[in-house]
């Protein structure tokens, strides 16, 4: 972490260490980060990332740092993580180049604070999905997956572009990730639809990829 923190300040980026992440988000609350570089841990990960998935908006990334493994990897992008890197010193500069291509992208989604279709609303600002009848609350691979499908409604969205959106890779642990996040996102789409009017679909194109029908 030493290390990778020296790559980050070396491109101008400023880097702090916390020892928990109840430290992290006191210092949160007060000074909004980025993003958040977590050390996996085999026993501490799963808390973690729970409590930082409750604290955190939906502007900070979280990209879980270790061993890699395609369980480790797996386990961090299904618990909320935006991305996984696997560490040793020759690839600090690509860890810091994937660290500020995920910033970006939340910042654009910052810019943009909501997506309208019908009478659903993504709101990109709070990770919020909502109806005149309900609001359900988005983990942020599900608020990335939501807004690649809004911006292409009723278009196919092959599935390795999801991959990457997601995972910024392509790989089977990415396939199943983006099939569990299309799995949940169904299901809040369901608690979300509106008393009158048309219900939103996420279509599995088998071997193709995703569409979003209204």
């Amino acid at each position: 972490m030493a290390h990778i923190s020296h790559a980050l300040v070396a491109q101008g980026i400023e880097a702090e260490a916390f020892r928990d992440s109840g430290s992290f988000i006191a210092a949160h609350a007060s000074n909004a980060f980025a993003a958040i570089l977590i050390e996996d841990s085999e026993t501490h990960i799963a808390e973690c990332l729970a409590e930082l998935r409750q604290q955190l908006t939906a502007q900070t990334a979280i990209i879980v740092i270790g061993a890699g493994g395609a369980a480790r990897i797996s386990r961090a992008l299904l618990m909320g993580a935006d991305d996984y890197a696997i560490s040793c010193e020759p690839m600090s500069h690509h860890l810091v180049q994937r660290a500020i291509a995920r910033i970006s992208v939340k910042l654009r989604a910052s810019q943009s604070p909501a997506l309208k279709i019908g009478a659903y609303t993504l709101d990109l600002a709070n990770g919020v999905l909502r109806s005149h009848r309900r609001n359900e609350r988005l983990t942020s691979r599900e608020l990335t997956l939501t807004r690649v499908l809004f911006e292409r409604c009723n278009q196919l969205v092959a599935t390795e572009e999801l991959c990457q959106a997601l995972c910024g890779r392509i790989d089977d642990t990415a396939e199943r990730a983006v099939k569990q996040h299309a799995y949940e996102l169904r299901r809040k789409l369901q608690r979300v639809v509106p008393t009158h009017g048309e219900s939103l679909r996420i279509e599995t194109v088998y071997g193709k990829g995703y569409r979003l029908s209204w």
